[in-house]
Order: structure tokens, then sequence, then C-alpha cells
């Protein structure tokens, strides 16, 4: 069979012009989106993994180690069930802090650019001799097929369609979450295709073994007699290498982890890779074997890494040939493109912009395009490079085997990015130079040796016999390992590594702080960043991450500021990596100097633990259920509920809260309270400066129908008396209207039980001048001079202004509290206060007759509800009357105590008993007999007190020689006139 190297290029660059049509229709949108996002799109294209070595080098593997080519794919088995450790969370922190590979990755862990270029020329080095595998495995084909071929001319046409695919559907935009869905779908049906060619190739080599399964089950019972000839011999220790750097190696891959991180954000979809991914590598290991057994038998005369050409060749099909040619072609394409962007992206972020940043009065997002092209053109032109430079000496194991044990020079690294937080930037970078430099010095640096000094490709068995490979493996990542250990210890971990490593470390959790940012709202963001990113792309910028997290520009509030500030840092780290991102924020928009609200952000951790506390268990799970169940307590309570922080920033604003302020939770979490609504913040505000833990105010209903209201505040303090606790004050907010209204009904009840009992009084009273008013009427008939029925009327007129001021008292009293609003409280004089009280006592005849005596200062005036106020004094200074024998004294007298005025009620009664002097003002307390008294008079008076600011106290025996005598004494602030007048 012959074939032309020329329709060889052709076909491949037919088959690679639909794969780019269907990744241009999946970009445009003719692909179902549902198809685009499909989990098994995301399983296939795991199966990039399998480059062109598991393809075609895999048989040369197992021709030198027999069943040990499967370590390659136990590895990343392996790797993939230990997802739950390493790969979820770090499938977390990329995807929250926008990380598109493993620099970005080290950068921000270890807080240092030197750290992201490291890693990004180590990998880069290291990764280099896979991306020739894949281009010496395409060129070899069409050697073995034509081989008058010019190598070097089809390996740099192969070079340039793949660059032109990458560059064409790999930089068409810059954004944080860049996505590529018709790549990732055109890589998908590239490794559905490998896959299936590669099983049919395995099934149609089974068939060369034996016409019977049983002739079939013969061969391979004597398989190892057939291949005497090659070595099978795999110790432990070699075992143990290979899984070493074929588990942790791939982590590394930039092309993985642009697959299992970036490419999707849907955890779901990561769960399915887990499981499904191994069902694909173990239908890629299948075949191998026979292929192997296959390919000796039927003597192909290729070299055993080429068995899976060399099948076709010598069944001489070329409809087989075609679909292996194609096959390799997709393995090898598929990784060279992806590995190739993703290496592009890597070296952009972490060698071009910690070092060189574009001018603000460039179009940055173009700039980035242009430079990330340029990159990917320097990736396949090193590769070439290098592909010429090595002159086709080595095989495809030895490729494949420098690059994993370079890659994992990472290991360490990544193990103290994940699970070791006393890591730190000078370990990392100590113990990776380390690795590096063994690792370059016995086995990067012999294959270049290797390829000046020799002239034909070495055997297969040469990669595993000479320099002691696996020591080479165990050495480099123990030196690695160990200096890495040891640099960290010796050295001190800086407060952002320990930020870091809160956020990195498994064990520990994300406990961000509290700190108050310099810019004090969106806009001002906006205008930071326009001097390093230019106006345009500050405001693009700015406006992306408040439509991630829901905001408007008019944000304010200081933990919104704060998450605004981390997602525009995780956006900008997407684009240019995280050392960029983050010394451009922190020089841009940074925190204040001054701390003094520094603490840990409560509401951070919470929203942290309500996010994965799915993922806890045993005794982690019980405690957060209790938290869980602890805060709906709180959330749901039936009493408004605040938590504010020692600067005014509020953690807690619970269901009840939000209905009684009318201010939204939403609105209310994270901001101070001066940004509260005027009328809710100078109460809040007067409240917390006070010294009262409770106080009642009244405010006006947030609808309008709802007319005044009233409310209980209470407040109770907490400091650092324990490391865990924020120093703060907690608020409770009471709605007390209707027991205010309630209270006003038993005063109103309470007024009318005195208004009875001021009957007979009343209507002995009002008899008499009625009585007086019947004789002047009767003899004004009588009367004829005009001057004396003047004096008759003047007379009746008298009589009945007498009558129309004792109705108007009862009704006043009557009636009072119906508007007992504090808005209605006006200075009054206490001495008439105290006189109506007088007068109306004075009206019930069937009373005890006791003296009464008003001494209080005329002058003195109090803010105050004058018929309220009455109530108090009508209530003591009867049951004074009542206590009192006929003509005793009742004394009323006044003191200025500085701001107050102290009023006494003073009688010389019987007294109360000690036993009962403490509950005096108890709601339906009373020593009299039944009918009459309700218990609720004393209880009204302190009420009463207290809504005037003002304290109510009892003694007795005043004459306590006598053991008789009770004195109430009445606190109230004075009128500020009045003060100002003593002054």
């Amino acid at each position: 069979m012959n074939f032309a190297w020329g329709t060889l290029v052709l076909v491949a660059l037919a088959y690679l012009g639909v794969l780019l049509l269907t990744a241009y229709l999946a970009e445009r949108g003719k692909i179902p989106n549902k198809l685009l996002k499909h989990p098994i799109v995301y399983v296939l294209a795991f199966g990039v993994s399998c480059s062109s070595w598991a393809y075609y080098g895999s048989v040369g593997m197992a021709v030198e180690l027999k069943h040990g080519y499967l370590v390659f794919y136990i590895g990343l088995s392996v790797l993939l069930l230990f997802s739950a450790m390493i790969i979820r969370p770090l499938f977390k922190l990329s995807n929250e802090y926008q990380l598109s590979s493993l620099p970005d990755l080290f950068a921000f862990r270890y807080r240092s650019r030197w750290v992201g270029l490291i890693t990004s020329l180590g990998v880069l080095m290291a990764l280099l001799p896979l991306l020739v595998l894949q281009l010496q495995a395409i060129t070899d084909v069409i050697v073995i097929l034509d081989p008058d071929a010019n190598t070097l001319f089809i390996a740099g046409l192969i070079s340039l369609i793949l660059l032109y695919i990458t560059v064409l559907f790999g930089t068409r935009q810059v954004k944080p979450s860049e996505k590529h869905p018709g790549l990732i779908f055109a890589l998908a049906i590239e490794a559905l295709f490998k896959l299936i060619v590669f099983v049919l190739i395995g099934a149609i080599a089974l068939m060369q073994l034996g016409d019977t399964p049983a002739e079939i089950q013969q061969w391979i019972q004597f398989a190892p007699a057939n291949l005497s000839s090659f070595n099978t011999r795999i110790d432990p220790v070699q075992w143990f290498s290979l899984l070493l750097i074929f588990t942790t190696a791939p982590l590394v891959l930039p092309h993985l982890f642009q697959i299992l991180f970036k490419e999707s954000s849907q955890p779901q979809h990561l769960r399915i890779i887990t499981w499904a991914a191994p069902l694909y590598l173990l239908l890629m290991a299948l075949p191998v074997l026979p292929i192997l057994w296959a390919g000796s038998r039927l003597g192909v005369e290729v070299s055993p890494e080429y068995f899976t050409i060399g099948l076709g060749l010598a069944l001489e099909s070329p409809a087989l040939v075609w679909l292996t040619y194609l096959g390799g072609l997709s393995a090898a394409a598929g990784i060279t493109i992806i590995a190739s962007l993703s290496l592009s992206s890597m070296l952009l972020n972490h060698v071009i912009m910690p070092f060189s940043t574009p001018n603000t009065d460039v179009d940055i997002y173009k700039w980035l395009i242009w430079m990330r092209r340029i990159l990917i053109a320097c990736v396949f032109g090193a590769t070439f490079a290098f592909y010429i430079f090595l002159n086709q000496i080595q095989n495809q194991t030895t490729l494949l085997m420098t690059s994993f044990t370079g890659l994992s020079q990472m290991l360490p690294g990544l193990i103290g990015l994940l699970f070791w937080s006393h890591a730190n930037r000078k370990g990392f970078i100590a113990g990776t130079l380390v690795g590096l430099i063994t690792w370059g010095t016995l086995q990067f640096w012999p294959i270049l040796t290797d390829s000046i000094q020799l002239t034909t490709r070495l055997p297969i068995h040469f990669a595993f016999d000479r320099d002691a490979w696996t020591h080479i493996i165990l050495l480099s990542v123990s030196a690695n390992a160990l200096t890495f250990f040891v640099v960290s210890l010796l050295t001190k971990t800086s407060a952002v590594e320990k930020n870091s490593a809160e956020i990195c470390v498994i064990t520990r959790i994300d406990r961000r702080q509290r700190l108050p940012l310099q810019a004090k709202n969106a806009r001002e963001f906006t205008a930071a960043l326009s001097k390093p990113l230019g106006q345009v792309m500050a405001e693009q910028e700015v406006n992306r991450a408040l439509k991630k997290l829901k905001l408007n520009l008019s944000e304010y509030r200081p933990y919104a500021l704060r998450r605004l500030r981390d997602t525009i840092e995780a956006n900008l780290s997407g684009m240019m990596g995280p050392s960029v991102s983050t010394a451009l924020v922190s020089r841009y928009l940074p925190y204040e100097d001054d701390h003094r609200g520094e603490s840990d952000d409560i509401h951070f951790l919470e929203q942290n633990l309500d996010n994965y506390h799915y993922q806890l268990s045993g005794m982690s799970a019980e405690l957060d259920r209790l938290r869980r169940h602890h805060r709906e307590t709180l959330y749901r309570l039936p009493i408004g509920v605040c938590s504010l922080t020692q600067d005014g920033e509020i953690l807690l604003w619970n269901e009840l809260m939000a209905s009684l302020t009318g201010i939204n939770e939403k609105d209310a979490i994270g901001a101070k309270i001066e940004s509260l609504p005027g009328e809710w913040y100078d109460l809040l505000d007067r409240f917390l400066k006070g010294n009262e833990t409770k106080v009642v105010i009244e405010q006006e209903g947030v609808d309008p129908h709802q007319g005044t209201r009233w409310f209980s505040l209470h407040r109770t303090r907490f400091d650092h008396r324990s490391d865990d606790l924020n120093e703060g004050t907690v608020i409770l907010l009471e709605d007390e209207t209707e027991h205010k209204m309630l209270e006003a009904e038993l005063l109103h009840s309470e007024r009318l039980a005195s208004i009875g009992r001021l009957a007979a009084g009343v209507a002995h009273e009002i008899g008499n001048p009625i009585t007086g008013i019947d004789c002047l009427a009767q003899d004004l008939k009588y009367v004829d001079d005009p001057a004396e029925k003047v004096v008759i009327a003047e007379q009746i007129r008298q009589q009945a202004d007498r009558v129309t001021k004792i109705v108007r008292s009862l009704v006043n009293f009557a009636h009072a509290g119906q508007d007992s609003s504090m808005n209605s409280h006006k200075p009054h004089s206490i001495h008439q206060i105290v006189q109506d009280a007088i007068d109306l006592l004075s009206l019930n005849r069937d009373s005890s007759q006791v003296i009464f005596i008003n001494d209080v200062e005329k002058h003195l005036e109090v803010m105050s509800e004058p018929q309220r106020l009455a109530q108090v004094f009508i209530n003591l200074l009867g049951n004074a009357r009542d206590a009192s024998n006929d003509n005793d004294p009742v004394s009323v007298e006044s003191e200025v105590d500085g701001e107050s005025v102290i009023i006494t009620v003073t009688d010389q009664g019987s007294g109360i008993e000690k036993a009962v002097l403490d509950h005096i003002f108890d709601p339906f307390f009373t020593t009299k007999e039944v009918g009459k008294g309700t218990g609720l008079g004393l209880f009204l008076a302190y009420t009463i007190v207290e809504e005037h600011y003002g304290q109510i106290s009892v003694q007795s025996p005043v004459l306590v020689d006598k053991g008789i005598g009770t004195r109430f004494t009445i606190r109230l602030p004075l009128h500020n006139s009045v003060t100002s007048g003593n002054n």
C-alpha cells in the first residue's frame, strides 16, 4: 500500500476543518446549548489526557513492562477517586477566585509573583517534551506511511494548522470566566472518535490471535513466551515511582486543569467526571495488549510503539490505516491545542503581566487578546524548535516520563497549598528550584545531549534502563519536598500568606477580617480603578462585579463593598493573574490605615458555612446544625433583633425587625447604622449613646394609616471576654402599641371607676348650685327693680359656671389619655396639676374628709400631659385619704434637685405592711376589700411616671416610732426654662 504524504496532510487538514466547523457552529449557537453543556461532553473532553502516547506509545511501554503500562491509567483513576480530598477543593478555589492554572493557585496561596514565574517556566519546560511527543507521533506515522516524506516540513505545516485553530477559537474574547464551549465540544468529538477507533483496532487485533475463543485464550496464555525477547520485569519500587508521577503530574497538566476547573463551573459535572472518566480510561487501556499481541504474531515491521498503525498495514486494510491515522491525529491535536492555549494564559499572567503592563491609553482588552495570541505562537514555535533539536532521537515513553517527572516537582507545593498552613513562599521557591534542578540535571539534560550525540532512534527499553529513572523520580521529588519543608519551618510566614492559607488549606476556615475600605461607595471604586485600567475598563469591571453580586452602582454598605472588592480582584485575576490583580487592588482599593474596626467578618463566615455545610460530617455537622437552628430561632423570634459591631455595622437584622422598621434585611445587613433612614438612625443612635438599657419610644408607623406606635428598646453589650466573639451590641425592639392601647383602656376604666366612686359627691356638689339657681329663678319672678334683676341674673350665671366647672373637670378626667402621644406633652404647672387632683377628690363626700395641703411651688413646670399626670396624684391622694382618719393632713411638697423636681405625697395613715411593700406597683395587686379597688391604680401611676421619664418610690412607715404614715416620692425632669431660671 502506498500513501502520499501530501494526501495524508490534506486529509488531516480536512478532518481538522470538520472539527473547526463543529466548534464554529457551537460558538454561533447552531448546536443546542443543552448538548454543549451536557456532562458527557466534559467527560469526553477529559479524554484529551489520553494523548498520542496512549494511542501509540502505550503499546511500546507494554512491550517493556507488560501490564506495567496500566500504571498510567491507574494513576489518573486514583487521582479522580481522591477528588473529594484534592480536586473538589481546587475546583472551589479556582471558580471562586477565577484561578485558571496551577501557577495562579500557587501565586494566590503563596502571595508572590516569583512563585508564579517559577511555576510557569517550570511547567513550560516540563511540558515541552510532551508537546514534542505529539508532533513526533504525527510525523512518525506519516513517514511510516510515506518514507519519502520531509519530516521537518510536515511538522512545521501541522504546527501552523494547529496554531491557527488554537488562535481562532482560544482568543476570541477576554473576560474573567472565559470559556470555550465550541472548542471543548470539538475536543469531545475528537476524544470520542479516538476511543471508537482504538477500541475497533483492539477488537480487530483480538480476532487476529485465533479463529476461536479457545485459540485466542491459548495464545494469550503463552503470550510471555511469545514475547520472550522483551523484558517483562517490574519491581515494587518501579511500580511506586510510576504510580507517583502518573497520579500527581496529570493534576499539574495545564490542559487537564483547564477542563476540570475552568471550562465547567458546575460541581455536578465534576462529580460525574470522577466516576465516568475512569470508565473512559479503562476502555482506552483494554486494546493495548491485544494490539501488542496481534502485532507480534503478525510480525509487524515497525517499532512496537507504532503497532497500532502497523496492524492496518500488516492486514493490508487501507480503511483501517486511514481510521488509525485520523484517530492518532485526534489524540495528538487535541492535547496540543488545549495545552498551548493554557500555557499562553499561564505565561501571560506570570511572565508578562507582573513585569510589563500596558498603558491606560490603549484598549487593555485588545492588548491582552493580542498578547495571548503572540504567546500561543511562541509556544508552538518553542515546540517546533525543540522538536528539531531533539532530532527524533527519543522514543515516546522517554519523552512522556521526562515530562511527567518534571511536572511532579509541583507536588510538594500542591500539598502545602491544600494541607499545610505553615508553608510559605520561601520554602516553595527553594524546594521547587531544587527539584527542577535535580530533574533537569539527571533527566532533562541527558535527552538534550543524546539528541546532539546520537543519530538513530533509541530503543524502547532505553527509557527504563539508563540513568536509573526510578531513582531520579524519587530523588528529585524527595529533595524538593524536604527542602520545601525545612525552609518553611525555618523562615517566617507573612501575614498575607497566613490569610491566604485560611482560604486554601482544607482544614482551615476562611476567616476574613472586617476591615474598613477607603472607598465608601461603588462609584468611588470606578474612579480609583480608572487610574490603572482606564475609564472604560474600570467601568466595565465594576459593573461586571456588581451584576454578579446583584448590587447597584449606589451601593454603600461596608460588607457589600468588601465583597465587591473581592469579586473585582477575582475577575482581574482571571484576566491578568492573581499576582497582578492582588497588587493592583491592594494599591488602588486599599483598606483604611486605622483598623480599629478590624475583627472577624462574621457574615462572610456564616455565608461560607451555609454554602458548604453539606460537606461537613460527624461532630462538625452536628455543630453546624445547631448553629443553623440557633440562627433560625433568632431570625424567627417574635421580637425584633439587631446585632451591631463595635463600629456600628449591622450583622443581624431579623424578620420582625424588618417588619417593624420597614427596612429590608438585604438593605440592612452589612450597612452602618448611620445609613439607616433618618428617624430610625436618630432613634438607635440616641439609644446607643445613652446610658439606659431599656427605653420606651414613640414612632410614626411605617404605613401612614397606622398612626402612632410605641416601641420598647432593650440592649446588651458583649466584649472580648472570648477570642471567638466580636465586640458589639445586641438591640431588641418590641412593639408595645397594643400594650399601650390596652394600658390606655385600663387607665380609662380606672378613671370611670373613680368617677363612680365620686358620683355621690358630684351629685351633692351639682345639687347645691342647682338648688341655688332654682331659688334665684323663683325670686326673679317677684322682682321688679331692674338693678336687682341684674344682681340675681349674675348670681344665676355664677352658679351655672360652678356646675360647668365641675362637669368639665369630670369630663376631662374621664377622657384623658385618649391621645397619650409623647408629642402632646407640653409644659404645665405641677402645682396646678396637684390642685386639680385635690379639687376632684374633694367632690366625693362619702369618703373620709382629710385636709389636703398643696405646698408645691407654683413656678415649677414639667413637660407632661396634665390629665394623665393628675391621674397619678388622684390615685396617690385617694389612697392616702382612704388610709387616714378624718381631719388628718395629707401634704404634697416639692423640692428642686438639679434639673429634676422631687414631689412627695405624705400621709399619717395606717401605712403599708412590709410584706406587701415590694408588690404594690404590680398590676391587679390590692389590699382593699373586693369591690373597693381594682389593683390598677398604683400600677398605672408607676407607668405614667415612667412615660414622663420619671421615677416613683415608696417609704412606709414614715413615723417610725409610731409605725404609721406613708410617703410616695416622685422625681420628674423639670422644664428647661424653669431650670434655666433657677440657675
